[in-house]
């Protein structure tokens, strides 16, 4: 699997896959596109950008990024597997956890964005503060269930995600976002932008913003792009 596609993979649902999941609950809102951009900054001056529309459907539970920039192909997230496909061809496929269902897709479909998901995971909130606008809560994961992960910050402003800091050992900080530039279409909400900074072994940044917009909620008329079928699956 080439490196830019590991990095957006990595920074598009690392900071979540780790959450035993629960069920959100049946909502108003079952599926959803966007057209994409993510630009790319490492911290070794390298830059990237990518462009394309991205499916999912929260009842199939598949993930289909449709990307038209810098070449034409589909990466597939489906159960455990992560698939990149040229036509219909399977170019490479991976092993992942499981982590459609905590993506800012199937949260934003279940409303459960507002908290990051945290509420059906095993972390438990250990303080609640109130900084001018903002609403922090922090969120603490026992030991037992992950090393990597010591705690998590979220904050919240007009009821809405705003920032997410994820906590490593010893107050190291793992990963940063910003939710920004809220999309409304009827009562569904999306975030606009995506700002994440993730830090290396050495504590340096790597950049990642992904905007989004030409949102679709419930399309019925394009059925066949939720589902992927193509290829060796």
């Amino acid at each position: 699997m080439d490196k830019l596609l590991r990095f957006i993979l990595k920074a598009g649902v690392f900071s979540i896959a780790l959450l035993p999941g629960g069920s959100l609950g049946a909502q108003t809102y079952f599926r959803m596109s966007a057209e994409f951009t993510v630009k790319i900054k490492r911290q070794d001056g390298t830059m990237n950008l990518t462009r394309g529309t991205v499916y999912y459907d929260k009842n199939i539970r598949e993930l289909i990024y449709d990307v038209t920039f810098p070449r034409d192909e589909k990466w597939v997230v489906r159960d455990t597997s992560l698939m990149k496909f040229t036509g219909d061809t399977l170019a490479d496929r991976i092993s992942i956890p499981s982590v459609t269902e905590f993506t800012v897709f199937h949260l934003s479909l279940n409303a459960g964005l507002k908290d990051f998901g945290l509420k059906q995971s095993r972390f438990k909130v250990s303080q609640v503060e109130k900084k001018g606008d903002l609403v922090l809560s922090y969120w603490k994961m026992p030991k037992q269930v992950s090393e990597m992960i010591d705690f998590v910050v979220v904050a919240k402003k007009e009821n809405r995600l705003e920032s997410v800091i994820i906590m490593g050992q010893e107050s190291r900080i793992v990963s940063r976002q910003f939710f920004r530039d809220y999309i409304q279409v009827d009562a569904f909400e999306f975030p606009g932008q995506i700002v994440q900074v993730l830090y290396d072994e050495q504590g340096n940044e790597n950049y990642q913003v992904t905007e989004f917009s030409g949102i679709r909620v419930n399309d019925l008329e394009n059925e066949e792009r939720y589902h992927f079928r193509g290829g060796q699956l």
